[in-house]
């Protein structure tokens, strides 16, 4: 009854294999090996972005931190949802690798952004004011932290609202492909940047940063040096994300975790949880009177109270806002554990 993050999950057994033989022998550093090599050439072609440039990276904190320095210069200004990632969980890591730069916050509409509200903060912020920061960059979160997912055509209507780059925070982008059904190049022809994370979708720790635009590439280079992210022993990371692509395994995993999301989703409702939002993906949230925590709790499930209020003493009517995140090794039986444990 693991619903508390699917990092929690173990790491997929083909990866832990590729690993393995990633290790025999010796490999040239700092991304000279044939693995990062093979990776940059196979994600080139799954973008359909012969000019892409791919860096294996193992933090997806330093990944977006890193890529969005490289895209705004220390006094410009990142869009991004006030429920973002790079805004609620990563310590203010932006604004300290870009030396500056702001983030602004918009409500958007459930957990993403909203392109009318996006167009009308970028002409606001627009100008030649010396003593007010530009526009710079969009930061997106596919899927968003609260589980909603932005398809091709929504990334494209906040592309043509901004008018500025757009990066995508893909912490859990296989999950947006699966629920979304796209291709990765619909998922991504409107972005100058990637953060491309496998770690949540069965990987030990892994994560690529994409760079779709050349013109962030030597910006991107020394972010990543200073900040300590330039990889010695590269060939690990990408063993990793080539083996979690082979035969569409990111997928697969996806898919299972999706589905288990799903059926959580479908059996919270049925014994009279009220989901908070739409379930696209492998994240569910939804409030479920305490005593039903507490019972669940005591057997054994981790999951997380969500929100101000997280106290399991008090009112057992009260209905407290849970989330439930499913993995690739989530099974049914867990799911059918989970709830078993919260109505019985």
């Amino acid at each position: 009854m693991f619903f508390g993050s699917d990092n929690t999950s173990g790491v997929h057994p083909k990866i832990m294999e590729a690993l393995a033989r990633a290790n025999d022998g010796y490999a040239a550093p700092y991304a000279g090996d044939r693995w990062t090599a093979e990776l940059t050439e196979r994600l080139r072609d799954m973008f359909q972005a012969p000019d892409a440039l791919v860096y294996p990276m193992v933090s997806g904190t330093g990944t977006n931190a890193a890529l969005l320095a490289a895209m705004t210069p220390p006094w410009g200004i990142i869009y991004c949802h006030k429920t973002a990632h790079i805004e609620v969980d990563e310590r203010n890591s932006v604004p300290f690798y870009s030396g500056g730069a702001k983030l602004k916050l918009l409500s958007g509409v459930g957990s993403r952004l909203e392109p009318a509200e996006l167009r009308q903060a970028v002409i606001g912020d627009s100008g030649d004011d010396i003593h007010a920061s530009p526009p710079a960059a969009v930061s997106l979160t596919n899927l968003t932290e609260f589980g909603e997912l932005y398809r091709p055509t929504d990334i494209a209507a906040l592309a043509e609202a901004s008018r500025l780059p757009l990066h995508l925070d893909g912490a859990r982008f296989a999950n947006a492909m699966v629920a979304s059904g796209a291709t990765p190049w619909e998922m991504t022809r409107e972005l100058s940047a990637l953060s491309l994370g496998a770690t949540k979708t069965g990987a030990m720790g892994a994560e690529a940063a994409v760079i779709f635009d050349p013109a962030y590439q030597e910006a991107f280079e020394s972010q990543r040096m200073r900040g300590g992210h330039n990889l010695s022993k590269s060939r690990y990371i990408s063993a990793q994300i080539l083996a979690w692509l082979e035969d569409d395994l990111w997928l697969e995993l996806a898919t299972q975790a999706n589905a288990m999301g799903a059926r959580l989703a479908q059996g919270l409702a049925d014994i009279g949880g009220e989901l908070t939002f739409t379930t696209e993906g492998n994240l569910v949230f939804a409030r479920l009177p305490r005593k039903m925590h507490v019972k669940a709790k005591a057997k054994g499930a981790v999951y997380h109270l969500w929100g101000p209020n997280t106290a399991l003493a008090g009112d057992p009517e009260e209905p407290l806002l849970a989330r439930f995140v499913a993995s690739w090794s989530t099974t049914e039986a867990d799911v059918d554990a989970l709830l078993a444990a919260l109505a019985d």
